[in-house]
């Protein structure tokens, strides 16, 4: 009986040293490195807008006339857009101030209520020009005051309009 504890004894001390060990084994190679990895994606998004070709004016009898079909169109299916600028420049007339108008060969204009000033610059407002929702159009109201000395002319290029457009969201 004595041969079987003895053997029972060693067994059980083999078991614990196995396990012991087995344990080790397990803690120095139970570790593991996993890599993080970060991806940047800056996606292209195109601007799709569609402007007027033209503001057109004409004079008859001495009123002056002007569409009242012009609007900006965001052509876009996903992501919304908003005028950020909008300045009228020189063309065969200068630019005069739309609220002191005044002077020979000088055009003014007005668009959404926002006056030009001699410089040919406006300070539009988020509310005359708010943000663009895709496939949308923000329709443009316009005015223009043209000084008296208009010859007869006929689809003469006066003044140039330029919007600058930017990526509202």
């Amino acid at each position: 009986m004595k041969s079987k504890k003895i053997t029972a004894i060693i067994l059980a001390l083999a078991l614990v040293f196995s396990l012991a060990s087995v344990n080790a084994f397990a803690a120095s190679y139970a570790k593991a490195s996993v890599p993080v990895k970060l991806t940047v994606s800056n996606e292209y998004r195109a601007v799709s807008v569609t402007v007027p070709a033209s503001f057109p004016i004409e004079i008859v009898n001495g009123t002056v006339i002007t569409a009242d079909n012009a609007k900006i169109t965001n052509n876009a299916k996903y992501g919304s857009i908003k005028v950020t600028d909008v300045t009228v420049t020189d063309g065969s007339y200068k630019i005069g101030n739309y609220e002191n108008f005044s002077g020979k060969k000088t055009v003014a204009l007005k668009i959404n209520g926002i006056p030009t000033k001699d410089d040919g610059s406006m300070l539009i407002s988020s509310t005359a020009f708010p943000v663009i929702a895709p496939q949308e159009s923000l329709n443009l109201k316009y005015f223009a005051k043209v000084s008296k000395d208009a010859s007869t002319e006929k689809d003469a290029e006066i003044a140039k309009v330029v919007f600058t457009i930017a990526i509202a969201d």
